[in-house]
């Protein structure tokens, strides 16, 4: 018995795999949505949303902010601790993710979605939506790491994570909490803009 709901857990490929490439577009817009969301781990099949947040901008001016902290219901590895700065006893008694979901879906609207590395943000949130029971959104993703490469020149920057990209553009924001690599995010983006 303990096996099987194990194995509930775990999110088939076909579920998350193109959930990223159906939904890219390269229509730049300047209403939109930047989101990010901190994990259990890097497989979709199994990880679990952890903090989702979200910056609307509209005609480029910030709007609307929405941010939670979410409860996986299983511990997560001290490592994620390490990285985030997230502990077990700030996630146990939050909103789970079947409650944030359709809160987040109703913040985004229809805008066009912004992320760095957002195949990862975007197979996460179908992997939970799947174990949620509710339908992904459709709406168009960009990629900031995509955008950057085209503007930062490789002989510029060691690589184009966003925790360099923040100290390339000289930002004062933490790294790997959701709303301020949101922030870095929409930096990017309008540099890109520009």
């Amino acid at each position: 018995k303990l096996l099987n709901k194990v194995e509930k857990k775990v999110v088939s490929q076909d579920v998350w795999y193109d959930s990223y490439t159906k939904r890219k577009t390269n229509k730049i817009v300047k209403d939109y949505v930047v989101f990010d969301t901190e994990t259990t781990g890097l497989d979709p099949s199994k990880d679990n949303i952890i903090e989702i947040s979200a910056i609307k901008f509209i005609n480029n001016e910030k709007v609307a902010t929405f941010s939670t902290l979410i409860d996986p219901k299983k511990e997560i590895d001290p490592f994620i601790t390490q990285l985030t700065g997230i502990k077990q006893e700030d996630l146990n008694g939050q909103p789970t993710i079947d409650k944030v979901i359709p809160q987040f879906f109703s913040f985004i609207e229809n805008f066009t979605l912004i992320a760095h590395n957002a195949p990862y943000d975007i197979k996460m949130l179908a992997s939970e939506c799947y174990r949620s029971k509710i339908e992904l959104c459709e709406n168009k993703v960009i990629d900031t790491i995509t955008l950057a490469k085209k503007i930062i020149s490789k002989e510029n920057i060691q690589n184009y994570k966003l925790t360099t990209l923040k100290e390339y553009l000289g930002l004062s924001y933490s790294s790997h909490r959701a709303l301020d690599d949101c922030e870095t995010c929409s930096k990017v983006y309008q540099l890109y803009l520009s």
